[in-house]
């Protein structure tokens, strides 16, 4: 038509206009973010069922029976061609996440289809997959089926699997790889470094630590380790906006993801003068470490401990604020041990807290986090940095304890009594808050065996023999723990009334506050 026309020829919303005008129904025109509209004829089911019932008749079943699942095809396509295209956004989590949503996606025509193919009673959830597979490779070019591409991005975040995506594509069941990281390249440049949904009555956690992602090079080049920040949310928050389909560059996530290094400078040294509490004198008991006393000695008497999900549900009372989200914030392509590397992560965690009015409060490990303090004491008075909140990690602050057992108890014997159970390079780990889990059981197993020894004194009762071996075990704290840590256990138990009516006078005639501790 410009050719033939020139200035005088339809534009293209006007072309679409006469289109839509003059075929009514049975036209279908698709527009494409970047790309040529596509123009869809389609047969109404009035048009198939008329050349259905008009069509010659076939001597042969076979025949006839390919053009009754002809007239279907044709009737279930046109339901599929009928269906809205959207390739500007991509799905929403909500949609392919619920069942309904996704059984509503697929035509009623399709579905009765499946439906009455299938054996199983309850078949809904392979109806909206198998039928949104048939409605994908039915029109490619214009829709992204929910599942399609839901699937694709769970098994791209499982497995990092090129081959296992492009596999399950060829087979019809999931959407390409190149679609898989077109979605990440275009939800990365819309999130950003903001934070989705609503977060009014949500408390965030900045957490950062070091990253190491080591590629497998034949030189060990070209290996990335940085600083990793992300952001815990409480309770959750969800993204409600789609996510636009857009052609995205390099260079727009180095734009968009970037953290401003500053280069760090110390101007004075207070930590010189950071004073740490003395600690407490521990010779003395006073009349309330009977209790802890009693707890203790009766500990082979009390019900077994809850686990870490019964002890949330004794301790905690009220609603729960429920679960939360983790967002990915950028990393730093520096060491992360680096103090301007740590500078920077300060302040821009302390930026991003203060762009949504919450207090920063930010998590490292160990040997991150002296030195973030470091950098905190030494700014002036008025820096954004004195407002940010560190906290030690609580996986590191138990390691940091368990070294300062070890560290106090050199020399005291205690690692030649762990050494009986553990190997001694365990032991090592353990005293120095490494082995964390070995440290707990062993350390418990120490004081199980001190306690029991410490009672058997003062009641002046005697354990009895091992069955397997001659002689009194009382002697030291050695021979308890030679001995399998079933042992005490059994011997409370066989004199269990004994020691109930021993542990009810030494309390009565040592304190007066308590009549009955066992009451209390």
């Amino acid at each position: 038509m410009n050719e033939l026309c020139g200035e005088q020829a339809y534009s293209s919303v006007y072309m679409k206009k006469k289109l839509r005008n003059h075929f009514g129904e049975n036209i279908i025109i698709t527009d494409i973010c970047g790309k040529i509209s596509v123009v869809t004829l389609r047969d109404t089911a009035s048009c198939v069922l008329q050349e259905f019932y008009h069509r010659p008749t076939y001597q042969n079943p076979d025949d006839e029976k390919k053009a009754i699942i002809d007239a279907a095809a044709k009737l279930i396509k046109s339901d599929i061609r009928s269906l809205k295209g959207d390739k500007e956004n991509y799905p929403l989590a909500s949609d392919v996440s619920s069942l309904k949503s996704n059984l509503q996606y697929v035509p009623e025509s399709l579905s009765y289809l499946l439906e009455t193919m299938f054996a199983e009673k309850d078949s809904k959830m392979k109806i909206a997959s198998i039928g949104q597979a048939i409605i994908q490779a039915s029109r490619p070019r214009v829709l992204i089926a929910p599942l399609q591409i839901g699937l694709g991005i769970q098994l791209h975040h499982n497995f990092a699997s090129r081959f296992l995506v492009s596999t399950l594509n060829s087979l019809g069941f999931c959407s390409s790889y190149q679609e898989i990281q077109k979605f990440e390249s275009s939800a990365a440049l819309t999130q950003g470094v903001d934070i989705p949904g609503e977060i009014c009555n949500s408390f965030i956690q900045f957490v950062a630590d070091n990253v190491d992602h080591n590629v497998r090079t034949l030189d060990g080049n070209n290996t990335f380790h940085g600083m990793g920040i992300i952001a815990g949310i409480t309770p959750g928050t969800k993204r409600t906006a789609p996510i636009p389909r857009i052609s995205v560059s390099t260079d727009d996530i180095n734009s968009i993801a970037k953290v401003n290094i500053q280069y760090y400078k110390p101007q004075n040294d207070f930590m010189t003068k950071l004073n740490f509490s003395e600690l407490r004198e521990l010779r003395g008991m006073d009349r309330t470490a009977c209790l802890d006393l009693l707890s203790l000695v009766v500990w082979p008497l009390k019900n077994p401990t809850p686990g870490w999900s019964g002890i949330m549900q004794m301790i905690h009372k009220g609603e729960y604020p429920g679960k939360s989200t983790v967002v990915f914030l950028p990393m730093i392509d520096m060491n992360s041990s680096d103090m301007s590397c740590i500078y920077s992560t300060l302040l821009f965690v302390s930026n991003q807290a203060h762009r949504y009015n919450r207090t920063p409060v930010l998590t490292f490990d160990q040997p991150l986090y002296w030195k973030a303090l470091t950098i905190i004491q030494n700014e002036h008075p008025n820096s954004q940095l004195k407002s940010v909140v560190l906290r030690l990690g609580a996986f590191h602050t138990e390691m940091s304890f368990l070294g300062s057992i070890g560290h106090i108890m050199r020399s005291s014997g205690l690692q030649e009594i762990l050494e009986l159970i553990y190997a001694p390079n365990a032991v090592t780990h353990m005293l120095s808050g490494k082995a964390v889990a070995r440290a707990i059981r062993g350390h418990m197993l120490v004081d199980t065996a001190i306690h029991s020894l410490l009672v058997s004194k003062i009641f002046n009762f005697d354990f009895p023999a091992d069955e397997n071996e001659e002689g009194n075990i009382n002697d030291s704290v050695d021979d308890i723990l030679i001995r399998q840590p079933t042992y005490i256990q059994n011997c409370w138990k066989e004199h269990c009334p004994y020691l109930l009516h021993v542990i009810v006078l030494y309390f009565r005639a040592s304190t007066k506050q308590f009549t009955d501790p066992f009451k209390k």
